[in-house]
């Protein structure tokens, strides 16, 4: 007999921490699609030396994993994540066991229902975990018959980019409040990339201890707002970081 999901649910409650694989190429947890519940799974350990293991494991598929170290104080915060990127359900690992657990039966969603509109956070968890796999195997070093759901995740992200809105960071207006200034990344080759993101959360990676104003906009304006020197948009630049440039966007706005 393994461990049964209330034995998991009462572990994984009590605990003072928790071992999370992460992706590290989106910088967020590693999913799974369960090939018999089609549950999206993130994937938790009690023991860090089984995620480590998981991880070598994993390299023979070419795939890029790390370990995340959650203490129960950020317990909260996880489960947020794990919600806000359209995670449903958890594989515990404890002692060479593992279980399949919803995640509501570890943590209830955050209701912002009763929120007035305007004051619900921008969410996404829709276009989050098409990104989230399409990445994952955009990213895999390997050929390209090696890969043949890459054109399908491609098409389903493609269609969650034109329907989504996204938050345009600003930076605050100078001495003349007329003359909009937007913030700028740039990459490794000096381009720069002007951020958007999907949600509150991959924000707040971004903006956390700058003093920036936000705007809302569905994808089809983003090309009107990007600014002249900017080669191309970065889509949650501290997560999945999908980088489109101009044509690319013309092509999906159509």
């Amino acid at each position: 007999m393994g461990i049964s999901v209330e034995e998991a649910v009462k572990e994984i409650r009590a605990r003072e921490d928790i071992y999370v694989l992460y992706s590290q190429v989106t910088k967020l947890p590693y999913v799974t699609c369960g090939e018999e519940t089609y549950n999206d799974q993130a994937w938790f350990f009690a023991e860090e030396e089984a995620l480590k293991e998981f991880g070598k494991k994993k390299l023979d598929e070419k795939i890029l994993l790390m370990g995340m170290k959650y203490e129960k104080k950020n317990f909260p915060r996880l489960y947020a994540l794990l919600y806000s990127i359209g995670v449903n359900s958890l594989i515990w690992n404890r002692d060479g066991e593992q279980v399949e657990i919803d995640l509501e039966k570890v943590a209830r969603e955050p209701d912002l229902s009763k929120l007035p509109p305007e004051k619900r956070p921008l969410l996404n968890p829709t276009l989050q975990l098409s990104g989230i796999y399409f990445m994952q195997e955009l990213r895999r070093p390997v050929e390209k018959e090696e890969r043949p759901n890459l054109r399908p995740q491609e098409e389903e992200l493609i269609a969650n980019l034109k329907k989504s809105e996204f938050l345009v960071a600003l930076n605050p207006p100078g001495d003349d409040p007329k003359k909009v200034s937007i913030p700028y990344l740039k990459d490794k080759n000096g381009k720069i990339l002007q951020p958007v993101f999907s949600d509150v959360m991959e924000f707040e990676k971004f903006g956390r201890g700058k003093k920036l104003r936000l705007v809302k906009l569905p994808f089809a304006k983003l090309p009107e707002i990007m600014i002249e020197q900017a080669e191309a948009i970065a889509v949650n630049p501290m997560g999945f970081n999908l980088i489109l440039n101009k044509e690319q966007m013309k092509m999906i706005t159509g």
